[in-house]
């Protein structure tokens, strides 16, 4: 009897096994985790950020330096394991260990979609932007997939043989750890954020129904809730500052870039529309190398020589901003910005933005850039090689990993490379 059902249901369970189902499976799912993987690892800052945000609302003091590890591991792991996935490698392997993610995953976005401890689950970084109660669905759909492939993936095919699948995993890893590393230590190849390259920091006249004297709400966030302040009831210094929108009223504005000071924006003030500007960020003073006080004082001197000017804008208090002046011996001006800001500009320990015309051109982080660079550069080209390319880099890069792979398609589906991979281990085995 216990055969009978136990036959029976197996039946059953067969009966349910499709290999476009597969296919289907394959491709959504690899997809997400691709594209999850990826504006991860493109911009591990943001991982950063997102996980050190989770950790403060619990309370849990972690190295900076593990914290770091897990934004590269996390973004690595899934778009490899995407990847793979989608192409059909290590069928039992990749579907297992994205079963273990989610099975992590799962409870703590629906955690997060009950207590709503953050404003975004953060996975797609900044590119998609969705509601913690939409990640947890997200991630039910996902686990439901994953359920079916649990059972059935091995038994469908992929495009590789597995005697060259060891090779599209090595070059998955190295191609996403190529992409996390250039956004770790130099800028994101891709910036999903409202201030990316082209785009005018201040934006154009905005005129309101309403008196012509400006009325503006102030939003502020504490433990993941945002709420509207106005200028006569803002917050103390536990919450963070957003952003502030104009109620009523008329007045040239910046496009979500807003440096407050006493109720009043000053970004027009600090923003030069009419020539070349270095706009420093830094978004925290206490870990921030010193050694950079030099390379600032020189970026300063180049620029100011070209008739154009350099502004900081830290997260730092009157004294610390009085302390940075002193052993830095900062001729240029430092104004005081909000941390959420200052990391949405540019990413990094300390970053320097060039603008020309108040529009922004690119971005760089201090430490990839030598002293002996900008003392022994002719002044002419310093602009043009501190430019990273950003987009030519990521172009270059993903056509030479594209253009691998589909070589690599060909000959296995020739049978050639196999092969020769057959031909080689068979030398190597044979006793010299």
């Amino acid at each position: 009897m216990r055969f009978l059902l136990s036959s029976n249901l197996q039946n059953r369970i067969d009966s349910l096994y499709h290999p476009l189902l597969v296919w289907l499976f394959r491709l959504l799912v690899g997809a997400v985790f691709i594209l999850s993987g990826f504006t991860k690892s493109v911009d591990p800052w943001g991982s950063f950020y997102k996980i050190g945000e989770y950790l403060e609302v619990w309370g849990w003091n972690i190295p900076s330096s593990l914290v770091v590890i897990a934004a590269f591991l996390l973004g690595g792991i899934e778009f490899v394991m995407g990847f793979l996935l989608l192409l059909g490698c290590y069928r039992r392997v990749a579907v297992w260990i994205l079963a273990a993610m989610m099975l992590f995953m799962l409870p703590l976005t629906f955690y997060i979609a009950i207590a709503d401890p953050v404003a975004d689950c953060g996975c797609f970084g900044d590119f998609i932007v969705i509601s913690n109660t939409a990640t947890f669905i997200k991630n039910v759909v996902l686990t439901a997939m994953l359920i079916y492939l649990l059972a059935f993936n091995r038994r469908t095919g992929g495009l590789f043989v597995p005697y060259v699948q060891w090779v599209i995993g090595a070059l998955l890893t190295l191609y996403i750890l190529i992409i996390s590393l250039y956004g770790y230590n130099i800028q994101p190849l891709i910036d999903f954020r409202r201030f990316g390259p082209d785009t005018a920091l201040l934006g154009e006249t905005v005129e309101k129904d309403g008196d012509d004297e400006p009325v503006y709400e102030f939003i502020y966030e504490k433990n993941g809730k945002r709420e509207e302040f106005t200028l006569d009831n803002l917050p103390d210094s536990t919450w963070t500052f957003i952003d502030r929108n104009m109620v009523s009223g008329s007045e040239t504005i910046a496009d979500g870039f807003a440096v407050i000071q006493d109720g009043e924006d000053i970004a027009p003030e600090i923003i030069d529309t009419e020539t070349e500007q270095f706009v420093v960020t830094i978004p925290d003073m206490r870990k921030v190398d010193l050694s950079y006080t030099y390379m600032l004082n020189e970026l300063n001197s180049f620029v100011t020589a070209r008739g154009g000017s350099l502004v900081a804008l830290v997260n730092g208090d009157d004294s610390e901003i009085e302390w940075w002046r002193d052993v830095s011996m900062a001729s240029y001006p430092i104004y005081s910005v909000e941390p959420t800001l200052i990391k949405e500009l540019a990413r990094g320990r300390a970053a320097v933005v060039f603008l020309q015309e108040g529009v922004v051109k690119w971005k760089r982080t201090l430490s990839s850039i030598s002293y002996t660079f900008l003392t022994e550069t002719p002044y002419a080209n310093i602009i043009v090689d501190l430019d990273p390319r950003c987009g030519y880099v990521l172009n270059t890069v993903t056509l030479i990993f594209l253009g691998i792979l589909i070589a690599i398609l060909i000959l296995d589906r020739s049978g050639k490379l196999v092969a020769w991979l057959i031909k080689r281990r068979s030398k190597e085995r044979k006793p010299s």
